[in-house]
């Protein structure tokens, strides 16, 4: 019995021991990972300016709007992503019913390969699976990045992230990033070299954020999404959608006007006790814009049904002007203005179920061609700096660690020995 004993005392403590390595094994890599990111020289953020302004409306064809949303998922890995039962199939007649021309499936880590066959198919995924929600919409991937920096992350971590994924996607949005504050209004300030900003999302709305990369000189264009992981739930399809100016539905032309700002979001608000079928019925009800232009520097914008209200919105998210009850609406661009966006808001039947749609900036820039500020450069010497302390620190660390747990033993075997 006691030859039993020792040999179970033994197992447990190798149990243990291999469970204590593997752990801090992770831990190790992890550390590694936080500490191999790069240093970044952020400027500090500079408005736009210019005496000119850009409209990326100028070549839009109101007969082109191309209803769309790319954030969706599927169920995979047997529901741990929370997809719910949402099989490919299913999802694509629900957005098809609901009067949608372009939709991928964006699955967490995975690019869903549905319909691959066809013209219209442009592949997507949510990258991310950190735990305060620093995710990303990554659209016309070419594969999936499994970098990424899970216990939360600085603007360095951010950045890094950002560029790495913009070297295998058409595209890099930025996803919620007010959910779980993700991503805060001071980010945006400073981050750069992704395309759109996940204004809108049917969990959170990031409106502030917008506002803060616009207000910075990033023209972060507005991209609008469901988020759905569930197709059954009325809150979850049609909430959030994003209109795409573009000639034909071919991934392309959808790409290539989606990231040039040719597109514009619109919230749809739900009211209790509303199905499926309902949504169905009103979707083709959602409001068109008809023209977006810029004539003496002045905004004329026009829409298909008369709005409650038209609110142009400048710099730091202020309110300029608001023009009720109309159709159309002009907005006199004063030189204070380094951008505006225009918001235009539809009252619906029922309280609940109002309209907003959310046009993209016009701003300042010197009448050539407008410059994206690029992505900041490496500081080299503070980060070989930054990572020979790290590291320097980190061996330190491992190192006592081994000699704490030799001491140990050692004071157990003299006790031991000494009883």
């Amino acid at each position: 019995m006691d030859s039993f004993n020792k040999s179970f005392i033994r197992i447990v403590r190798r149990l243990i021991t291999g469970i204590g390595i593997f752990i801090l094994t992770l831990v190790f890599i992890f550390v590694m990972l936080y500490l191999w990111t790069p240093v970044y020289k952020f400027t500090q953020p500079t408005p736009f300016r210019g005496s000119k302004l850009f409209n990326p409306y100028a070549s839009m064809d109101s007969n082109n709007w191309r209803k769309a949303n790319f954030h969706m998922h599927s169920h995979m890995a047997g529901g741990v992503t929370d997809g719910r039962m949402n099989t490919s199939k299913a999802i694509f007649n629900t957005y098809q019913r609901l009067g949608y021309n372009v939709f991928s499936i964006s699955d967490y880590m995975r690019i869903n390969s549905y319909e691959q066959e066809k013209q219209t198919y442009i592949p997507a995924y949510e990258h991310g699976y950190g735990i305060w929600k620093n995710h990303q919409l990554c659209i016309g991937s070419k594969s999936v990045s499994f970098l990424d920096y899970p216990f939360g992350q600085t603007l360095n971590d951010k950045q890094y992230v950002i560029n790495v994924l913009k070297k295998k996607n058409d595209i890099v949005a930025i996803a919620h990033p007010e959910f779980r504050k993700g991503y805060s209004p001071n980010d945006f300030r400073y981050l750069r070299n992704y395309d759109l900003l996940e204004a809108l999302n049917h969990y959170r709305f990031s409106l502030l954020q917008w506002d803060a990369a616009l207000s910075s000189g990033y023209p972060a264009y507005i991209l609008a999404s469901d988020d759905a992981h569930d197709i059954n739930k009325p809150g979850e399809v049609g909430r959030c959608v994003t209109f795409i100016n573009a000639p034909s539905t071919k991934a392309g032309d959808i790409i290539s006007n989606l990231k040039a700002g040719n597109a514009y979001g619109v919230s749809v608000g739900r009211y209790k006790n509303e199905t499926i079928d309902s949504i169905v019925s009103t979707a083709v009800n959602i409001p068109k814009v008809n023209g977006i232009t810029i004539r003496n520097d002045s905004l004329f914008v026009s829409v298909s049904a008369k709005a409650e209200a038209f609110r142009f919105i400048s710099q730091n998210g202020k309110l300029r002007l608001s023009v009720p009850n109309s159709t159309k609406a002009a907005y006199p661009i004063n030189k204070a203005d380094t951008y505006v966006r225009t918001e235009i808001l539809f009252a619906g039947i029922h309280v609940a179920d109002s309209i907003t749609i959310y046009l993209n900036p016009v701003y300042r820039y010197n009448g050539i061609k407008p410059v994206k500020p690029s992505s900041p450069k490496i500081n080299i010497a503070v980060t070989l700096v930054y990572r020979i302390i790290s590291f320097c620190t980190l061996i330190f660390i491992v190192i006592n660690i081994f000699v704490f747990r030799k001491r140990m033993r050692l004071g157990l075997k003299n006790q031991v020995l000494n009883s």
